[in-house]
């Protein structure tokens, strides 16, 4: 593991332009690490989940049950957490409970 591939995990989780970011930066890696592919995949799946739970969040606040939105809203941040510090420290950790998921069906990210 080299310090690129660090880099492009961790940039990887900052927000959806972050990602677009990493994304270009590892199709320059040479060679490509399965380190950086693996946080894109992780990271894509987090950054999805959080646009789905603003719709949602929105949706639950017109019903005046914004309380559950926060909720959800607070359980996608410890899990983006959990996806960071598994960037930082350079290690293949899955995101708790869709982890697995992401890896499987986001194998178009190269």
């Amino acid at each position: 593991m080299n310090e690129q591939s660090r880099t492009i995990a961790i940039v990887s989780y900052v927000t959806i332009i972050g990602w677009i970011i990493a994304l270009i930066m590892r199709q320059s890696e040479k060679p490509q690490s399965e380190l950086s592919r693996f946080h894109l995949r992780q990271a894509l799946g987090i950054n999805l989940i959080g646009f789905a739970l603003s719709i949602v969040h929105y949706v639950l606040t017109f019903v005046y049950l914004g309380f559950i939105g926060n909720i959800l809203g607070f359980v996608l941040f410890i899990l983006w957490l959990i996806g960071l510090i598994g960037a930082i420290q350079g290690q293949f950790r899955y995101v708790p409970f869709l982890g697995r998921w992401f890896e499987e069906n986001f194998d178009f990210v190269r």
